[in-house]
């Protein structure tokens, strides 16, 4: 195996980076796909790492100057960001290295590579992930088709293009240039961006600013209805020099630094090889990108594979550097969990998310191989924002779940304590706030900025926002739940609904009915314990499993009551806000706004969160708008893991030194350790001899 220190380095002037606040990388929900490690991978995972909320306010922000005495004075070494808390000033006008929320860097210009990666890694060798569900079509990020894993919009697992800037997972509010450099207008109202010069596409050809005008017309024309939305206040884009492009904001509402971050954010395609076919329609073809990995071989439905390029020209980029280790990474695909769990303990699966708590505590005892020291089962600690990580999501498009009587009565027959004990061993907490684990959550009762905030909107919102601290309902966990269901009939009669031989109904007579949309066995099994105890109260209560395919047709036509969805958040919030809440994605096709929202009060506090960069507006921001979604009572809270349950075989090596925000970033800083990998293997030989 060849190490990272074997590639050549002839980096051009100076170093590379940028800036980002939008974690979306492992926000995904809890689930077995191994990418989210614990977390839902559209349609079939699950989500979130935690944040710790005094990050930021330890940045201290010192003029350029002193840092450049503090760095000329004691050097950077080993550790590559600035120590002590230390923040490079990145305020001032043309391009910085990178590109910060709140205008502060961690790493200064002379950076080499982040802190939790290394650069020495060993190369080579194969990472095989299961994945639960299927694909059809390589097209990128349209409406029709499900494209593979390793190919999403967002999030870590993006291997076949180059976003313009790369996330720091020790820096939650700032991202480093990869593609490019981005300087960004006074007032926000365009963002310019400078290619790096050595960019070029896998056939050669250069990157230029025709791929990113190419690719925000895209964004603006044929992107699928959550991308369209979310980056509805993309404008036109143009040429400034033969390396420069220039992407203006239409709406002033969303020029602000959470418009850069999606910039920073966007992955960038290639005119030239779209321009020869219709990207308005499904294909089989893996396209043409500029990543560390290019598709080489692929079964439609079972197994995509991603391979190095070991002439990727973006080797040298500092914010690379240390990244994407593995030769292959392939993607195996599977029917239902049960079959990946074993494929799993078989060693065909060489690192897996396991998805369910019973199984986390069961399936795994009196295993050899771990007895053995040679799989490992590692609950891996969760670092960033939880956010609302998995939630029952109510559709208000239907007329009887309009009424928030009705559904705050909802929340009251969901006896967490109970399912959580007998079904998961107790090992979920209760998920209690939209920013889960923040300065963005809402808590105590609403002051100062806050309530300012949410006084514009007081006829609107219940008056106990007010004066109550928004607190879910809990059982005992004995499995009655009677003080809760008891306030549950209560609320439903004041909505009009009554029970009359044993069925609820209303004043024509008319039975409350609730189907519950799954998407798999184990969507499946956690809902039925709430189908009986909405039996209990006279609801017609039903659960209908569907396969993927099923599912995402049954969200478009909002042809559902309720579905469990998982939600993921930044620190610094952003454009997503939009397409979660905003009313302006709730009878779109395609939306995420899955609940229907539709709420003047909803929609102001999102604009407001997307214009401020003032630390103390943002939180005083989202704190309303999670204190007000919270009260709406769109989504019955469910539960987050207390760690990401990661299992996997012994074959691994990863840095000593974790991210902050994000443990262990996985797969890009890990590699094949070459002494594991060849004892797992003899290992797995003898016990098969």
């Amino acid at each position: 195996m060849r190490t990272q220190a074997d590639v050549p380095r002839t980096c051009v002037g100076a170093p590379f980076s940028g800036a980002l606040a939008v974690r979306y990388a492992n926000c995904w929900p809890s689930c077995s796909h191994p990418l989210a490690a614990t977390a839902s991978v559209r349609p079939s995972t699950g989500c979130g790492f935690r944040v710790t909320s005094t990050a930021m306010e330890r940045m201290v922000i010192r003029a350029a100057t002193a840092v450049a005495t503090l760095i000329a004075a004691i050097g950077l070494g080993d550790e590559q960001a600035l120590p002590d808390g230390g923040v490079y000033d990145a305020s001032g006008p043309g391009y910085h290295h990178g590109f910060s929320f709140f205008r502060e860097l961690r790493y200064p210009p002379q950076y080499q590579h982040f802190d939790y990666v290394n650069p020495d890694a060993p190369i080579g060798g194969d990472l095989v992930l299961p994945v639960v569900g299927t694909f059809n079509s390589f097209t990128p990020w349209i409406q029709k088709g499900i494209n593979p894993s390793g190919y999403g919009f967002v999030g870590a697992g993006i291997f076949i293009f180059d976003r313009i800037l790369e996330p720091g997972d020790d820096d939650p509010s700032a991202q480093y240039a990869r593609l490019g450099e981005m300087e960004a207008a006074p007032d926000y109202s365009w963002f310019k961006v400078r290619i790096h010069p050595k960019a070029r596409w896998h056939d050669g050809v250069p990157i230029t600013p025709a791929d990113i005008l190419y690719t925000v017309e895209f964004v603006r024309e044929n992107a699928s209805a959550p991308i369209r939305t979310g980056l509805a206040h993309f404008g036109r884009a143009e040429q400034v020099s033969e390396r420069e492009a220039m992407i203006y904001i239409t709406d002033p509402a969303f020029r602000n630094p959470a418009a850069g971050l999606s910039v920073g954010h966007l992955p960038i395609l290639p005119a030239h090889y779209w321009a020869e076919r219709d990207i308005t329609k499904t294909s089989v073809e893996p396209p043409l990108g500029s990543g560390p990995y290019r598709i080489t071989e692929f079964e439609l439905g079972r197994r995509v594979v991603y391979e190095r390029v070991p002439d990727y020209w973006g080797w040298d980029v500092p914010s690379v550097r240390g990244k994407y280790n593995f030769g292959r990474i392939i993607f195996e695909y599977f029917r239902d969990n049960t079959v990946a769990r074993e494929a799993a303990k078989k060693g065909i699966v060489t690192f897996r998310g396991e998805g369910v708590a019973k199984d986390w505590a069961t399936s795994y005892e009196n295993f050899p191989p771990r007895d053995d020291g040679f799989f490992i089962r590692e609950l891996a600690e969760r670092r960033n924002i939880t956010a609302m990580a998995a939630a029952i999501v109510i559709n208000t498009r239907h007329e009887r779940f309009q009424d928030r009587r009705v559904r705050k009565a909802l929340l009251y027959a969901y006896d967490f304590e109970w399912i959580n004990r007998v079904q998961h061993f107790g090992f979920y907490r209760r998920v209690d706030s939209f920013f889960d684990n923040s300065e963005l959550e809402a808590t105590g009762i609403p002051q100062g900025l806050e309530r300012d905030l949410l006084m514009e909107f007081e006829d609107e919102l219940p008056p106990e926002l007010f004066t109550t601290p928004f607190q879910i309902p809990a059982s005992d966990g004995l499995g009655m739940n009677r003080d809760n269901m008891l306030k549950a009939q209560a609320l439903f009669a004041e909505a009009g609904w009554h029970v009359v031989d044993e069925r609820l109904v209303n004043d024509e007579g008319e039975q409350f009915e609730f189907e519950f949309l799954a998407r798999n066995p184990a969507e499946e099994r956690a809902a039925l314990p709430y189908m009986a105890a909405l039996r209990r109260l006279g609801v017609d209560a039903s659960v209908r499993t569907v396969d993927p395919a099923q599912f995402r047709a049954r969200l478009r036509g909002f042809a559902y009551d309720a579905a469990i969805n998982t939600y993921w958040a930044t620190p610094t919030l952003g454009t997503y806000l939009k397409s979660f809440f905003h009313s302006s994605g709730a009878d779109a096709p395609f939306t995420l706004n899955w609940a229907g929202i539709q709420s003047p009060a909803v929609d102001s506090l999102v604009t407001r969160a997307l214009t401020t960069y003032d630390r103390a507006e943002l939180y005083a921001t989202g704190n309303a708008l999670d204190r007000v979604l919270l009260h709406g009572y769109y989504m019955i809270p469910t539960q987050i893991e207390s760690g990401m349950r990661w299992t996997y075989w012994n074959r691994f090596g990863r840095p000593a030194k974790s991210s902050r925000y994000r443990h262990h970033s996985f797969p890009e800083t890990w590699w094949i350790d070459p002494a594991k990998d060849a004892a797992v293997a003899e290992y797995l030989r003898t016990r098969e001899g």
